[in-house]
């Protein structure tokens, strides 16, 4: 007849096995995946480069026809009127149109003025008393020096593009920060997940020896002291299991939250954490890292925009030498229909020159931009070191871990070993239980450690990954 303990024991075991079954897994490549998709910081993220490009286009505005009006009354009554008019009442229409051609550097400018103006003047001048006058005038100016084909028009929208390369690289290296936090804390889970296991296993050898002593205590076999011990073994691999459970549920929990994926509460973590991973050699890492670094790519970005804002700079030292032409028609007359007909023409060509004195606004700048690329290249110098001893260090310590974990089995199997030894004795009547329990401690320890071990190596692989830019592509 089965006892009522046995009974829950085994009913227990029999919901573990259902929850086991309906438990559903995920992998690591899953979890980063739904991350990308719903966390909002990879849509924060991507959204600082459009920010970037929207105010890049915005230079562009310098470029746009642009249309200006004027409409105005003047009355002007002279203090001391003797050769001129007592006064003059006047009304001025204007309007034009201006644009800045980038590809040139060129400006046009076009403009229509219409006037009214009524006077009051001794008649033997002869001058009529009222008059329009319609004028239209064009303008263009074209630089021949500075800002030749229009270099200081476009100086700021393509220094902005250098901005925007940046953001989109550096808006990588944070994702796949935020990634490699996020996977170590999913190993974390895993680690749990395997601690469970153990506690698990060495719960059921602890529950096992329990009833096998209490068989031997009812046939006098053993004493009664060695009953409690074992007693005392299984509750405190109970407390050990209920306090791997709460952080395992815990990790779990939060883990949803940050997934966004309430399937998660229902599923298990499913991660080889004893596979070794290779990593090729090290100078074929440090070869590709010096390559294709983001860190690298952003300070090469910094130091091609500084050395695109000098050359801006001794643009603007140049001196300014433009072409200029106008054209004037216009046409004054005392009937309005006939000032329109505008048959006075006006015209202008020539060379317009300016030139800074002492520059030193462009000069100092000059000088400062040098110093700063030169700064900027000791950094990537240091940073260069920084990344590759960084690398080396993680690359020997993956290595040497791995030669950690080859042992951590080794003391495993000798543990398993010793503990059969020690049953053996204890069953014959010539050991003691608290040496059977001891060893199947260490045997456990040794699991932990093992565990632990692993842990640590795939963290490192982690970081690895995360260095070489593989872990968000």
């Amino acid at each position: 007849m089965i006892s009522r303990k046995k009974t829950s024991w085994i009913m227990v075991g029999v919901c573990l096995c259902l929850n086991s079954a309906q438990t559903q897994t995920i992998i690591l490549d899953d979890f980063l995946s739904g991350l990308i998709q719903n966390h909002p910081v990879f849509e924060k993220e991507k959204l600082t480069p459009q920010i970037h490009q929207e105010e890049q286009t915005s230079y562009r505005g310098t470029e746009d026809w642009n249309i200006s009006a004027l409409l105005n009354y003047s009355h002007e009554e002279p203090m001391i009127a003797i050769a001129g008019p007592e006064q003059t009442d006047a009304v001025n229409v204007i309007g034009g149109v201006d644009r800045l051609f980038w590809a040139t550097g060129g400006r046009l400018s076009a403009s229509f003025s219409s006037s009214k103006a009524n006077i009051e003047l001794d008649p033997q001048f002869g001058f009529p008393e009222s008059f329009y006058m319609n004028q239209v005038s064009i303008a263009y100016s074209h630089p021949l020096l500075r800002n030749r084909k229009g270099y200081l028009n476009q100086l700021q929208y393509n220094l902005k593009q250098f901005d925007i390369d940046f953001t989109e690289i550096q808006t990588k290296e944070n994702m796949e920060d935020f990634l490699k936090s996020s996977a170590a804390k999913f190993l974390d889970w895993v680690f749990l997940n395997e601690q469970k296991i153990i506690v698990v296993n060495r719960l059921k050898l602890s529950k096992e020896e329990l009833e096998r002593t209490q068989r031997k205590r009812e046939a006098n076999l053993v004493d009664q002291v060695d009953v409690i011990r074992a007693e005392d073994a299984v509750r405190s691999w109970k407390q050990n299991l209920v306090l791997v459970e709460s952080r395992w549920q815990a990790l779990q929990a939060e883990l949803s939250v940050v997934s966004q994926n309430t399937e998660l509460l229902n599923t298990a973590p499913k991660y080889d954490l004893y596979a070794i991973q290779n990593q090729g050699p090290l100078e074929d890492a440090v070869k590709q890292l010096k390559e294709e670094s983001r860190i690298l790519q952003i300070l090469d970005i910094r130091l091609r925009q500084l050395e695109y804002a000098q050359t801006g700079y001794e643009e603007t030292g140049k001196s300014d030498l433009s072409l200029v032409a106008e054209f004037n028609i216009k046409k004054f007359d005392e009937e309005l229909a006939k000032s329109l007909g505008m048959d006075k023409p006006d015209a202008l060509i020539g060379l317009q020159y300016s030139f800074p004195v002492q520059n030193r606004t462009a000069k100092h700048k000059i000088v400062k931009t040098q110093l700063q690329t030169t700064q900027l290249q000791k950094q990537q110098e240091e940073i260069t070191l920084t990344l590759e001893s960084a690398l080396t260090n993680l690359h020997i310590q993956i290595s040497e871990l791995e030669n950690v974990l080859k042992l951590n089995q080794e003391q495993i199997e000798s543990a398993k070993e010793r503990t059969e030894e020690e049953l053996k004795l204890y069953n014959q009547g010539r050991g003691d239980l608290t040496f059977v329990i001891l060893s199947r401690d260490n045997e456990d320890n040794a699991k932990n450690t093992y565990a632990t071990n692993a842990l640590t190596y795939h963290k490192l692989t982690l970081e690895f990954e995360a260095l070489m830019d593989q872990l968000y592509e």
